[in-house]
């Protein structure tokens, strides 16, 4: 079997001493895993294309559920990311939430596709905060997927434009300041351990324009998804505090590439994978991220 198809290079390992194994995720066979015989020789026909964030158009053979390549076309390659090591690790960072959030034989992965390919192209400019990017993607990317949270109101006295108010990451919804002390929870500092807490949930706090943005992200047409700007600091910063633990939370795992990313940036996002920077509500078992 044969075909060619569109598609986004997210990750490239080096096989024996000679091969490469490259995971393209493309609009309508999802994310596969394509092999490149002597791909690793500088010499090869196939090695321009087999360069991660290569946006290129693959000629594919099928042989006992393996992918071969047999030959490509580069359509971007994405040059600009190579000129900074934080481009490079944002758009890895991307690339590995593509692939998690992607299946083989996934006939339906153009939108996320696009996403990133969008995102990298924004990054790759460096126009736009790399900030807003990020919790783009991570937010976008969650609603694609199915993790789509009730952002319209209070969950409970369904308030739709509270003072201030809280994304209940795992259920979903959110929760304002009012609710939150009528329930009686009371927030204090804990340890990072987090396996002696029984039924604990993520609540992370957004200021009104924090919850805008998010509304924006989550509903606006794709073509417009990256079209806003939140320009003070500590709202971006609350921003991708409760995007990353979004999408970190549904997926129930970290990655390398995210921690390697928060560590070279020049400023620092408070929420690093599950430390100490959550709260503790006592009486209802719920972290806060501050």
């Amino acid at each position: 079997m044969a075909f060619a198809t569109d598609g986004v290079v997210t990750r490239v390992i080096d096989v024996g001493v000679s091969d490469k194994l490259l995971y393209i995720i493309t609009p309508e066979h999802g994310r596969i895993a394509v092999m490149v015989k002597g791909g690793r020789s500088p010499s090869n026909k196939n090695t321009p294309v087999s360069q991660l964030f290569t946006y290129g158009n693959f000629e594919i053979n099928k042989s006992n559920s393996m992918f071969w390549l047999r030959s490509g076309s580069v359509m971007d390659p994405f040059y600009e990311l190579s000129s900074d090591i934080v481009k490079v690790a944002l758009a890895s960072y991307l690339c590995d939430l593509a692939n998690e959030l992607t299946d083989e034989e996934d006939e339906d992965s153009a939108p996320i596709m696009r996403l990133l390919l969008n995102s990298m192209y924004l990054i790759g400019k460096g126009e736009k905060d790399i900030r807003i990017i990020r919790s783009v993607f991570e937010m976008r990317a969650a609603v694609l997927s199915g993790y789509c949270p009730e952002l319209s109101f209070c969950a409970y006295c369904r308030e739709q434009y509270p003072e201030f108010t809280y994304l209940d990451v795992m259920g979903g919804k959110l929760i304002c300041t009012d609710c939150l002390a009528k329930r009686g929870q009371k927030v204090s500092k804990i340890s990072k351990d987090f396996e002696d807490i029984p039924e604990a949930s993520v609540l992370c706090g957004m200021s009104p324009s924090a919850l805008a943005a998010l509304r924006f992200i989550a509903s606006a047409p794709s073509n417009k998804v990256f079209s806003f700007e939140l320009n003070d600091s500590a709202e971006l910063d609350a921003l991708s505090r409760t995007t990353e633990a979004y999408i970190i939370n549904h997926l129930g795992r970290n990655f390398d590439s995210l921690d390697f990313y928060k560590s070279l940036k020049p400023y620092k996002i408070i929420l690093e994978g599950f430390q100490d920077d959550f709260f503790f509500s006592v009486s209802k078992t719920s972290f806060i991220a501050t």
